[in-house]
C-alpha cells in the first residue's frame, strides 16, 4: 500500500511539473503583454532577459527533478542519472540567479520581495550544498538536500495552485500575491523535512534489523 501511494504521489508530482513547465513555455513564444497580462505585462517586458533565464531554468528543473527520485532509473542507469543531475543543477543556478534579479523588484512591495528573494537564495544554496555533498561521496546527505531543493523548485507549481484559489476566495490580487510569495515554498520545505525524517527512520529500522540478523547469525 505504501509503495502504491509513493508511485501515485510521484506520478502526480510529475504531471503537475510537466503541466506548469508547458504553461511557462509561453514566455518564449508570446510577447510579455500576451504571456502575462496585467499587472505583470510592463514589468515582465522591462525584465524580459532575466525572465527568460528564470523561466528556462525553472522549466528544465521542473521537468528533470522528478526523475532523480525514481530509484529504478537511478540504480539501473547511474550515468544517465548523474548527467540529468548536472543539467538540473545548472538549470537551478540559471533560474535562481535570474530569479534574484526579478525578486528585488517583485510586484507587491517589500514582503513579496523578501519572500521571493529568500526562495531564490535557498534554491541556490540547497542546490550548491547537494552538489558539494555528492562530490565528497556523501550520497545520503546529497539525496536529502536534493529533496529540499526540488521542494523549492516545486514552488513554481504551488504558486499557480494557491494564487487562483485565493482569488476565488475573494482576496485582492496584491494581498493574495504577497501571501503566495511565502505560501508557495514554506510548506514545501516543511513537507520535505517530514519526508527526510521518515526516510531516516526507515533507514534506522533497516539497520537495526540487519544488526539483529547479524548477531543471531554470529
Amino acid at each position: 500500500m505504501v509503495r502504491v501511494l509513493k508511485i501515485i504521489g510521484w506520478v502526480v508530482m510529475l504531471v503537475l511539473a510537466l503541466g506548469i513547465a508547458l504553461v511557462s513555455f509561453r514566455f518564449f513564444v508570446l510577447k510579455p503583454e500576451m504571456a502575462a497580462g496585467p499587472p505583470f505585462a510592463q514589468r515582465f517586458a522591462a525584465y524580459i532577459t532575466p525572465l527568460l533565464f528564470h523561466a528556462g531554468g525553472g522549466i528544465v528543473a521542473l521537468v528533470l527533478g522528478p526523475w532523480g527520485f525514481w530509484g529504478g532509473l537511478r540504480n539501473k542507469h547511474l550515468r544517465l542519472h548523474r548527467w540529468m543531475g548536472r543539467v538540473y543543477l545548472v538549470a537551478v543556478l540559471t533560474g535562481g540567479s535570474a530569479g534574484l534579479i526579478m525578486a528585488v523588484t517583485a510586484f507587491g512591495g517589500l514582503p513579496t520581495r523578501i519572500g521571493f528573494t529568500l526562495l531564490d537564495l535557498l534554491w541556490l544554496t540547497t542546490g550548491v550544498t547537494a552538489y558539494l555533498h555528492i562530490r565528497r561521496g556523501r550520497v545520503q546527505a546529497h539525496r536529502e538536500w536534493m529533496i529540499r531543493n526540488y521542494a523549492l523548485t516545486f514552488s513554481a507549481v504551488m504558486l499557480r495552485v494557491w494564487l487562483p484559489l485565493f482569488l476565488m476566495l475573494g482576496y485582492g490580487f496584491s494581498e493574495a500575491y504577497t501571501t503566495v510569495a511565502w505560501l508557495a515554498w514554506v510548506p514545501n520545505l516543511l513537507i520535505a523535512e517530514l519526508v527526510i525524517s521518515k526516510r531516516r527512520e526507515s533507514a534506522n529500522r533497516r539497520d537495526l534489523k540487519l544488526n539483529a540478523v547479524t548477531v543471531r547469525a554470529a
